[in-house]
């Protein structure tokens, strides 16, 4: 019986859906398929057409077609593009962002997992907090907290140690974009990790402890590639989120500090603002569409070759 069921000859194999369902379904999607046309659809393609004009400030009503120049002048070494070292610091940032606030958030999880952890609903509640802030006043707090005549620089005097001019740095800018990102960004990793790791098996755990395996063994052999597999989709969509994104980079350092006058970029500028500051301060429309279309090529290269890499999701493929 069970095998006429679904077998190839079986009725049920090969009955379709009536033609007034398939009305009924796409009444449905129409309003969602035509909102991402208008919204998406039709705003991509214009971006792509107006990449290949000079349409900008002094072309505004009146613009030619001039081909692939936009993009020989991003990739020029000539005119001093400053498309790679953007690009290189923008990769820099994605990679030590994304697997910094994946571990920090894992490891606070794992101890947080800890059920002879006293008072560990009170911790978890205070480490929420970064997250149950709004962005943007996180954001300004620590852009006040790092000013000359911020709280940081304040406790620094009271050790007799000199202000310090922390946007001024270029080390120092990446350094506290990094930090400050993965200080708004862990209680997510941490909520998303604890949750993942209520569903792997005690029994796993238990067997283990059997056959003499220690803790670093278990996390080794169990937690990490278990949680892989079932983090792996976020780790993907952080790695997309972290090369586009703007808003901290823009609140915290305006992208500075800027190498010198007349340049459009500044030290912690990412692709994502550098495109900001040229539709901004050069008002050039074109070359802004022209970086659009290409920092949206690598943010789709990333996520292909990151959920080709990432071990957890090789089975489904």
């Amino acid at each position: 019986m069970t095998y006429r069921y679904f077998s190839k000859k079986s009725s049920f194999s090969k009955a379709k859906y009536p033609k007034k369902h398939l009305k009924a379904a796409s009444l449905f999607l129409f309003p969602t398929v035509f909102a991402i046309t208008v919204s998406t659809v039709i705003p991509s393609l214009y971006n792509i057409f107006i990449s290949f004009t000079n349409y900008g400030l002094n072309h505004y009503f009146e613009y030619d077609f001039i081909g692939f120049e936009n993009y020989r002048k991003i990739f020029s070494f000539t005119q001093n593009s400053p498309f790679f070292p953007v690009l290189l610091w923008t990769i820099t940032w994605m990679v030590l962002s994304t697997v910094l606030n994946y571990f920090i958030g894992m490891f606070i999880a794992i101890f947080l997992n800890n059920p002879n952890l006293p008072e560990r609903n009170i911790y978890r509640g205070l480490l929420i907090i970064p997250w149950a802030l709004p962005g943007v006043i996180a954001i300004q707090m620590w852009h006040g907290m790092l000013g000359t005549e911020g709280v940081l620089n304040q406790i620094l005097g009271t050790f007799g140690i000199e202000a310090v001019s922390w946007f001024n740095s270029v080390f120092w800018s990446r350094f506290w974009v990094i930090i400050v990102n993965a200080w708004i960004s862990f209680p997510y990793f941490m909520t998303i990790t604890y949750a993942a790791l209520q569903s792997i098996p005690s029994d796993l755990y238990e067997a283990a402890e059997i056959d003499g395996a220690g803790k670093v063994y278990k996390f080794r052999k169990i937690t990490l590639p278990l949680l892989n597999k079932t983090l792996s989709p976020l780790i993907i969509t952080q790695f997309a989120f972290q090369f586009n994104n703007f808003n901290l980079i823009f609140l915290l350092t305006r992208g500075g500090p800027r190498n010198s006058l007349g340049d459009y970029f500044g030290s912690t500028d990412i692709l994502v603002s550098y495109t900001f500051n040229i539709m901004r301060e050069l008002q050039q429309y074109g070359l802004t569409a022209a970086y659009g279309v290409i920092t949206f090529i690598i943010t789709v290269f990333i996520i292909v070759f990151t959920t080709l890499c990432l071990k957890g999701l090789k089975e489904e493929f």
